[in-house]
């Protein structure tokens, strides 16, 4: 046998030997697992212990001994009868169980008999100082949860006393602070007595605004603040302020700085106010998709800021599916330099869209027919004055218009192919072709008013919007036509029991405008008509997703054409079953007609879907249309809030 022998050199030994570890495959060390099980509690004491006691849970690579069990057990047997003594037990046991699960792995299991709790025997909550009658604070005070009798939960006695901080502070009692607090514990009957005393001081007032800016003059802002220096502080009022800020358009970024002064007397609050302005020409697009118009297109041209007076125009152009309308809008608004907001406004709008004329033979009234098709285009123009009326102190506004409005209306009505020629005398007024596609100017004075006032979102959204007009046109200004018309509607959302929310609306409209009334044809066979005077316009249609649910988008009204007079309600029911879904039954009710002696009010009823996206409300529906031969079912789609 040869032995053979490779000499390495000593230089060479350690790289070698590096190398042969590297080789070698590492194999990770691994400690022990300690986990921790907690039995024998219900929420909220069950999330409080193991919150508690979690910090020993052991993973990684530590080893531990039986020593240093035994004394996490102990600290996590302490721990959890810390726990829970914030809800009012103190006379707690806890029995720990250490078992191994193998591999290394241990299970603590903690039974927790939590014993007796300690009993309320006196509470005393006062309000001391000018603020004592606060209508909000005296509502906390009479609300103190923590009465006698019922088992002390420190947990509630801390949300409360942050509850009342925070509604002194919102009603302007800045440097509010509770002179007495305390929990007197007797351990050896389990009882408790308590004592709050909340010293107000004085109520903070609102002082002087600083503007730093310089893309409009001040005075364009000074009619923004729903408050007036001196008036008692509110947090509400400022944080509405930073909002109708915004609203204005000329700023990007806005910080209300709020500068304390409690050594003054009053004590006031100043506001800085830094804004930085945005660029002053932005442009938007949108596509839409409803049951009732189609497809919907729209784009819009905002100039945020023409000059510094703080005007602004606003360009629109928009086209839908339904009728084929197509609008071209622009918009003007100006601030006076007055107390309080007003404004000079202007409007230019231009809209097209494609109407049917249908008339339905007496000896069966469910069918239509079509006779006639054409385009209506309108050339409005629209200048007014707005002035902002505030409610509740500035809490709610009223949006009134006054204004001057120049119509133009141009028809093009054709017979449908096969339709006798003398069906188009029906639309003529007194019966007149001539006037069938004669365009008519009409100049109308009139004040519109809205209301809105909606809070929250999701399901959470309540509020109302109240909407009313009254306009009166004459020939003896120029008007082609005598009309006047009268319209109001009220939409109201509010939520009971958490999960139930109930949403009522309703609108009634009245037209003082001619109405041609004829009859063609043989009695047998006969058709009757009704067609109003009234601009195209100004008149009404019922029907669809915001109205009666159950019938095509703007069905009713006579002879598909519109009518003088409207009347709809509904009432809709709402229950959510997921955070962000909930189910509605309604039903509605309503009709666009011409006769108040003939109205006939539709009926239509169902239940839908509502899917609180970030986008808005989507609303699914399925209703029946109860007066429609077959009662057919209709499926309508909308996005959006129904106070809007």
């Amino acid at each position: 046998m040869v032995n053979s022998f490779f000499p390495v050199p000593g230089r060479q030994i350690l790289p070698l030997i590096l190398m042969l570890a590297c080789c070698i495959p590492a194999t990770p060390a691994r400690g022990d697992q300690l986990e921790i099980v907690v039995e024998g509690l219900e929420e909220p004491m069950l999330g409080n212990v193991v919150a508690r006691t979690q910090s020993f849970r052991i993973t990684g690579n530590t080893r531990i001994s039986r020593k240093t069990r035994e004394k996490m057990q102990a600290d996590a047997e302490r721990r959890a009868i810390s726990a829970l003594q914030p809800y009012g037990y103190y006379q707690g046991k806890v029995r720990g169980e250490m078992n191994s699960a193998g591999d290394g792995n241990w299970l603590l299991t903690l039974t927790v008999d939590k014993g007796a709790p300690v009993i309320i025997t006196d509470a005393r909550v006062e309000l001391s100082g000018p603020g004592k009658s606060d209508a909000g604070l005296l509502n906390w005070q009479s609300n103190w949860p923590l009465n006698p009798g019922l088992v002390l939960n420190q947990v509630t006695w801390e949300d409360q006393k942050a509850e009342a901080l925070d509604l002194a502070e919102v009603h302007g009692y800045l440097a509010a602070q509770f002179s007495e607090q305390e929990i007197r514990l007797d351990l050896d009957h389990n009882t408790a007595e308590l004592t709050l005393v909340l010293e107000t001081g004085d109520q903070f007032v609102m002082g002087s605004i600083i503007y730093n800016q310089d893309e409009v003059e001040d005075a364009v802002l000074e009619s923004l603040p729903r408050f007036s220096e001196g008036q008692p502080y509110d947090q509400w009022m400022i944080e509405q302020f930073r909002l109708d800020l915004w609203k204005t358009g000329y700023f990007n970024n806005i910080e209300v700085v709020e500068e304390r002064r409690p050594e003054e007397s009053p004590p006031r609050v100043n506001l800085v106010v830094n804004l930085e302005p945005r660029k002053r020409n932005t442009y938007q697009g949108s596509i839409g998709l409803g049951s009732d118009t189609g497809v919907r297109l729209q784009a819009i041209w905002n100039q945020h800021l023409l000059s510094s007076r703080g005007d602004s125009l606003d360009v629109g152009v928009g086209w839908q599916q339904q009728n084929n309308q197509v609008s071209l809008r622009a918009a003007y608004r100006q601030p006076r330099k007055v107390p309080g907001q007003q404004y000079w406004t202007a409007e230019l709008l231009y809209k097209t869209e494609i109407q049917e004329f249908e008339v339905s033979p007496s000896e069966d009234p469910n069918r239509f027919i079509t006779v006639a098709r054409g385009r209506v285009d309108d050339y409005s123009f629209k200048p007014g004055w707005l002035k902002v009326r505030r409610l509740e102190r500035g809490y709610q506004q009223i949006f009134e218009q006054w204004y001057l409005q120049y119509l133009r209306e141009t028809k093009a009505f054709d017979l449908v192919y096969g339709t006798p020629p003398e069906y188009l005398t029906l639309l003529g007024r007194g019966g007149d072709p001539r006037t069938v596609n004669k365009p008519s100017e009409s100049l109308s004075l009139g004040v519109s008013w809205n209301w809105p006032l909606v809070r929250g979102n999701g399901f959470e959204t309540v509020g109302h919007n109240h909407q009313a007009w009254i306009f009166t046109s004459n020939t003896a200004w120029g008007s082609d036509y005598d009309f006047s018309q009268a319209y109001i509607s009220s939409r109201w959302n509010k939520i009971f029991k958490k999960r139930w929310k109930i949403l009522l609306r309703g609108e009634i409209g009245y037209s003082d405008a001619k109405v041609y009334n004829r009859t063609f044809g043989p009695q047998e066979d006969s058709i009757s008509v009704s067609v109003t005077e009234l601009p195209y316009a100004y008149r009404f249609k019922a029907g669809g997703s915001q109205s009666v649910r159950g019938y095509g988008f703007q069905s009713l009204s006579n002879n598909n054409i519109g009518s003088n007079n409207i009347i709809t309600a509904s009432a809709e029911l709402e229950v959510r079953f997921r955070p962000k879904w909930s189910a509605a039954i309604f039903f509605d009710v309503g009709n666009a007609f011409n006769d108040w002696n003939s109205m006939e009010l539709k009926k239509g009823a169902g239940a839908g879907i509502r899917w609180y996206s970030i986008a808005g409300a989507v609303r699914v529906d399925l209703a029946q249309a109860l007066d429609e031969p077959g009662k057919p079912w209709t499926v309508h789609f909308t996005i959006g809030s129904p106070l809007l």
